[in-house]
């Protein structure tokens, strides 16, 4: 006699061929006793992405991480277009404890926009968060993901509802948060491919003239040695262009201004390309080839220290070479710091510190020294890598003694010392000196003796000489020619303050400024250090 058919057989029955007719690599013999697919079994994911084709049971479809990256967002869209799977059967099954229980359909009218369950696993799931899960996410969010939520004894009204504490309180919760990213993705008009589609032909050509016009600036620019400021550096410069071309003309015309390609940040990205460039090349034309390197580190106006480092090589064609490869930052300059920071250029181009054979640097004690000088150091590592005294700074040593060789000279220059030392000497002073020098800017500027524009017009200070670098006392001449008439009152303000034993030197001090040899050398030291 036949055995009559059940409805759980029933069910079980079409869902053992449903599954094999989806898909055939599926072994109905997997299923537990209970109808429940096993934890291995789930359909394997394709590349359709449309309500028709997509697996609707949350228990047999795949994980939002088994797509592709660039196919995930189109799985989801089909996903939350077809809506919660909501399947409605008349019976469902019992739960083995005690006191069985089931599944109640009417849970689906309390929570319509999210609530899945899954006749396979006999399991509830939350469509948000199963589309939008990440596997590094909490384990405590699996219930509603990956394994389903089937304790239907903790579903009850009131405030212990599983249901409602996965909805959570706030919208911080993982399940909000969800929601809403469900809803910017279904957002077509914010969806960022939409976006790039809408760029038309003539909005993308009209871009890249733009683009063009401003690296071409930029590389002017740079090649003539031109100080950058801000966004406003190229627009005379674009200006000119566009003279010459009314496409440029009409196309920087009609350009907003978040796409006008001028601004610091786009100026510096285009620099950076360049530099690069210049970087490539240079390391293709040394190749495997010896090469020699030229170190000096200095202290720039932000007060950190720089180092810069020069290739010198030979190329192909047996000419002598010698390029800037780069300025790189670094925390002091103790040897070993000077020396890691080298290498990690040099290692970052391919170069082969191994090819080093020549190394040329200043006379300062962390560079020059026997045992811990970067000479030392690099030494250690390359034996071949013989050391020059840099013929720029001995030049500047030889100027240097070559000037106190000239009595008046040197007198000149040790009194110059003591008059940036005086006025110098306190904060009180800097500041009197930076205040009596910009109102005597004012004082020019309203009688047209001074131009004005950005960056012009400055309120420095005076530079003190260095016996390392020459160029320091050129620097220290211009700044007092330039300040001379604020140090003039500076000096005068402390003559009237009172005359202490302490404040004799500084009285002093006033005469020597406004005398007629010290003036005259003054400019006449300007004229010479000019020349070199």
């Amino acid at each position: 006699m036949k055995k009559p058919q059940t409805i759980d057989s029933f069910f079980k029955k079409n869902d053992e061929i449903r599954i094999s007719q989806s898909n055939p690599s599926i072994d109905i013999n997997h299923l537990n006793s209970d109808g429940r697919p096993a934890k291995s079994l789930r359909i394997e994911c394709n590349d359709r992405f449309d309500v028709q084709s997509i697996e609707r049971d949350p228990g047999l479809r795949p994980r939002i991480w088994e797509y592709p990256i660039e196919k995930r967002d189109k799985f989801r869209r089909a996903c939350i277009k077809a809506g919660p799977y909501q399947c409605m059967l008349s019976n469902y099954p019992k739960s083995r404890e005690k006191h069985p229980r089931s599944f109640q359909a009417s849970w689906f009218k309390l929570f319509p926009s999210w609530l899945e369950y899954s006749r396979i696993a006999d399991a509830t799931f939350c469509l948000p968060c199963h589309v939008f899960h990440a596997q590094d996410r909490p384990s405590g969010l699996d219930a509603f993901t990956i394994n389903g939520f089937c304790s239907w004894k903790k579903v009850r009204d009131g405030k212990n509802c599983v249901f409602l504490a996965h909805i959570g309180k706030d919208l911080t919760s993982p399940h909000r948060k969800a929601e809403k990213a469900c809803e910017d993705l279904m957002n077509q008009q914010s969806y960022i491919l939409q976006s790039f589609e809408k760029f038309t032909s003539q909005e993308v050509a009209a871009n890249r003239i733009c683009l063009k016009s401003s690296i071409e600036a930029t590389r002017w620019l740079a090649f003539q040695r031109y100080f950058y400021q801000t966004d406003l550096a190229g627009q005379p410069l674009l200006s000119f262009i566009a003279s010459y071309n009314d496409k440029v003309v009409e196309v920087l015309d009609k350009a907003p201004r978040n796409a006008s390609f001028t601004s610091p940040t786009t100026q510096k990205q285009i620099l950076q390309v360049l530099a690069a460039k210049v970087k490539n090349i240079i390391r293709e034309k040394i190749g495997d080839a010896k090469f020699c390197i030229i170190v000096d580190e200095a202290r720039d106006e932000s007060k950190k220290e720089q180092m810069s480092i020069v290739l010198k090589f030979v190329d192909k064609d047996g000419y002598v070479q010698e390029r800037f490869f780069g300025l790189v930052h670094v925390k002091d300059i103790v040897a070993s710091t000077l020396k890691e920071g080298i290498f990690s250029v040099l290692s970052s181009h391919t170069l082969d510190v191994q090819n080093i054979r020549g190394q040329g640097y200043d006379g300062a004690s962390n560079m020059h020294g026997e045992w811990n000088g970067l000479k030392a150091l690099i030494l250690s590592e390359c034996p071949y890598v013989y050391h020059v005294h840099c013929f720029a700074h001995r030049f500047q040593l030889a100027l240097v003694a070559a000037s106190k060789g000239v009595i008046t000279v040197h007198h000149f220059f040790t009194k110059l010392s003591s008059i940036i030392n005086v006025v110098g000497a306190s904060c009180k002073r800097n500041d009197q000196l930076k205040a009596s020098h910009a109102s005597n800017i004012a004082h020019l500027l309203n009688i047209n003796e001074l131009e004005s524009g950005k960056r012009r017009n400055q309120i420095g200070s005076l530079q003190r000489t260095g016996d390392i670098r020459w160029s320091s006392h050129l620097k220290s001449i211009s700044s007092l020619i330039k300040m001379f008439n604020a140090t003039c009152e500076v000096l005068l303000s402390i003559i009237e303050d009172g005359n202490t034993p302490a404040q004799c030197g500084d009285d002093a001090a006033y005469e020597i400024l406004t005398s007629f040899e010290f003036v005259f050398i003054l400019h006449l030291m300007r004229k010479i250090l000019e020349i070199f």
